[in-house]
C-alpha cells in the first residue's frame, strides 16, 4: 500500500492494550464471540487509501452491476448450472433473476501498482457484512478518539450505519409481515459468520418485532403448504449456502433444494445469483470476445479486462477426448508457472486455491498439481500481486503483512469499503487474519 500520513500516525499511537478494549467492547454488540471456536476476527489496523479511490469504487460498481443487468450475461452464467439444481422447465433455461434496486453484493479487489484488479465477487449477502456497517461506525469512533486531530471518512455520502441496516432489514423482510425468517447455512453453529448470524436477527426482532431462527438445510421440512424450520414455519429464508455447499450435500439437502423452484419467493435474494459472480463469471468478463458478443461498448470492454485478471477454463486446454492438460498450452496463455493460480469453479473465497506463487512454482510443480484435480472443476487465473501493508509488531517494530479490498454493494450502489488484513499468501488459509475496515484519509 502507498504511505499514507494518517495510517502512519495511528502505529504510533497503536497499543495492543488499546485495541483489545475497544475489540472486547464490541463482543456483545456485534456477537462477535457467538462461536466461541470461531469468535469473529477484527484486524487490528484499518486499511487507509488516498480519497480519489472513492470516485473509483462507485465507476466500478456502476460498471460491474450495469453487466449483470445485461440478460445476455445472465444467460451465460445460468449455463453454470449443474444439471441438479436446474428448475424443471421446457424450453431454454430462463435467466437469473436479477432485481437492480434489490440486491447485495462485495466484490474482492487487490491494488496491483496503483490499478484495482477483481480477484472475486459475490451477488449474495458476502461473510460478515452483517456486523461490518457496525464495525466500520464503532472503528470510526475509536479512530477519532486516538486522533481527534485528524479526519477519516468510510459510508458514502448519504449512507452510515443505521441506512445499511435498515435496507438489509427491509429487503429481508420483504413485503408483507413476515412470521418468522429462517437463515439457513451448512452447520451454522461452525461457521465464523454465526455471530453475523445472531446479530442480524437480533436487528430483526429489537427493530421490527419479527422472530427469527438459523437452521441447517437438512432441519428443512415442507408440510402441506408450510415450510418449516427445526419444526417451525418460516416463510422468508436468507440463504448461505454456496455453491461448494450445494455441490458437495446436494442428495442430502433435496426438500431445500426443491424449494428453488416450488418456492422462489420465500428466498430474500435467489440462490441462483450465486453463479452471476463464481469463477465462470471471472471467465466471461476476461474475455474481450464474450463481452462483445454481449453487446458491451468497447470502452466498457476495454476497462472490464483491464480489471478481471485473465482467466479461463482450465479443461480449454485439454487437447480433444483428453483429460489431461497440455502444460506447454497453459503456460502459452500465461506465461511462466508463477503467473497461474489454480481455482475451483464451486469455490469462493482463496481456501480454494490449491497452486500459486507461493509454492515457488517450477513446471515440474504445476504438473505435478494437475495430476491431482480434474480440470473440468477448475479455472486458472493471472495472478495478481496482493498489496501489503505494515502492521505493528512487539518493541514498537513493523512487520509486512498483506491485504484485500472489498467493495460492499446495496442496490446497485457503493455504500461503504472494507478489507481484510492477513499474515500469509492467501487469506483464508491462514490463522492470522481480521476483517478490516477500509477509510478515506
Amino acid at each position: 500500500m502507498e504511505p499514507s500520513e494518517f495510517y502512519d500516525a495511528y502505529l504510533d499511537v497503536y497499543t495492543p492494550g488499546r485495541f483489545m478494549e475497544f475489540y472486547r467492547a464490541l463482543e456483545e454488540e456485534l456477537f462477535l464471540g457467538a462461536n466461541p471456536s470461531r469468535p469473529i476476527p477484527f484486524s487490528h489496523v484499518p486499511i487507509v487509501l488516498d480519497p480519489q479511490f472513492e470516485s473509483r469504487f462507485i465507476q466500478l460498481v456502476s460498471l460491474l452491476w450495469r453487466i449483470l443487468s445485461n440478460p445476455a450475461y445472465r444467460l451465460l452464467s445460468a449455463r453454470s448450472i449443474p444439471e441438479p439444481l436446474r428448475p424443471p422447465l421446457q424450453g431454454a433455461l430462463e435467466p437469473i433473476p436479477f432485481h437492480p434496486d434489490h440486491n447485495i453484493g462485495c466484490i474482492d479487489l487487490h491494488l496491483d501498482r496503483g490499478a484495482l484488479r477483481m480477484i472475486e465477487f459475490m451477488v449474495l449477502p458476502p461473510g460478515c457484512v452483517g456486523v461490518y456497517p457496525g464495525m466500520v461506525d464503532r472503528y470510526g469512533t475509536y479512530l477519532r478518539a486516538l486522533l481527534p486531530d485528524r479526519k477519516a471518512v468510510s459510508f458514502r455520502q448519504g449512507w452510515d450505519r443505521r441506512r445499511c441496516e435498515e435496507t438489509m432489514l427491509s429487503q429481508i423482510i420483504g413485503q408483507g409481515e413476515p412470521e418468522r425468517v429462517a437463515i439457513i447455512d451448512w452447520e451454522p453453529r461452525g461457521q465464523v459468520t454465526y455471530g453475523e448470524f445472531c446479530y442480524t436477527l437480533d436487528l430483526l426482532w429489537k427493530k421490527r418485532g419479527v422472530h427469527g431462527i438459523i437452521a441447517d438445510p437438512r432441519e428443512i421440512r415442507v408440510r402441506g403448504d408450510r415450510i418449516l424450520a427445526r419444526e417451525m414455519p418460516v416463510d422468508r429464508i436468507l440463504n448461505r449456502l454456496t455453491l461448494v455447499d450445494w455441490s458437495n450435500h446436494r442428495d442430502e439437502i433435496e426438500p431445500y433444494t426443491r424449494l428453488l423452484w416450488e418456492a422462489p419467493e420465500v428466498f430474500v435474494y435467489h440462490p441462483y445469483l450465486w453463479y452471476l459472480g463464481d469463477k465462470a463469471s471471472l471467465r466471461l468478463l476476461s474475455d474481450p470476445d464474450t463481452l462483445r458478443e454481449m453487446g458491451c461498448s468497447s470502452p466498457d470492454v476495454e476497462q472490464l479486462t483491464a480489471l478481471v485478471p485473465r482467466t479461463r477454463p482450465l479443461s480449454s486446454f485439454c487437447p480433444a477426448s483428453s483429460p489431461t492438460v497440455d502444460v506447454g498450452r497453459l503456460l502459452d496463455c500465461f506465461g511462466a508457472p508463477s503467473n497461474i493460480v489454480l481455482k475451483p469453479l464451486s469455490s469462493h473465497g482463496s481456501k480454494g486455491i490449491i497452486f500459486g506463487p507461493v509454492d515457488t512454482p517450477t513446471k515440474k510443480d504445476l504438473e505435478e498439481a494437475l495430476v491431482r484435480i480434474d480440470p473440468a472443476e477448475y479455472a486458472a487465473m493471472e495472478y495478481v500481486p496482493t498489496p501489503e501493508i505494515e502492521v505493528p509488531r512487539w518493541g514498537g517494530e513493523r512487520e509486512v503483512w498483506h491485504c484485500d479490498l472489498r467493495i460492499f454493494v446495496l442496490n446497485s450502489r457503493y455504500v461503504f469499503p472494507g478489507g481484510r488484513v492477513y499474515f500469509g499468501d492467501y487469506t483464508n488459509q491462514v490463522p492470522c487474519r481480521g476483517f478490516a475496515p477500509l477509510f478515506f484519509a
